[in-house]
């Protein structure tokens, strides 16, 4: 665990919630039932902040995926011309007309 999480038995959140609240505003804070922890609070910006940057990991994720493929089909020799290409997607096209 952090050693910045602050830690607080769950009668707390009834007792003191407004303290809590304000606790999450600076670091998270666990939350324990019968001396084990049980959950998380955090701010909600933290929140928001941590689901933008999942997002933006999974971007990138995606990106990389694409990248590695790319190079599997250029090592294994799939792969076409780019004039190829083209010509089979104005085929294409040409025969939508």
């Amino acid at each position: 665990m952090s050693p910045n999480i602050s830690i607080r038995p769950s009668k707390d959140i009834r007792t003191n919630y407004a303290q809590i609240s304000a606790m999450t505003r600076q670091n998270p804070v666990a939350i324990t039932v019968n001396g084990r922890e049980d959950t998380v609070l955090l701010s909600h910006e933290d929140f928001q902040e941590q689901m933008q940057y999942i997002g933006e990991l999974e971007a990138k994720l995606a990106v990389y995926a694409h990248l590695a493929q790319a190079r599997d089909d250029v090592q294994l020799g799939r792969i076409q011309s780019a004039e190829d290409v083209f010509a089979d997607i104005l085929r294409e096209l040409e025969s939508m007309e």
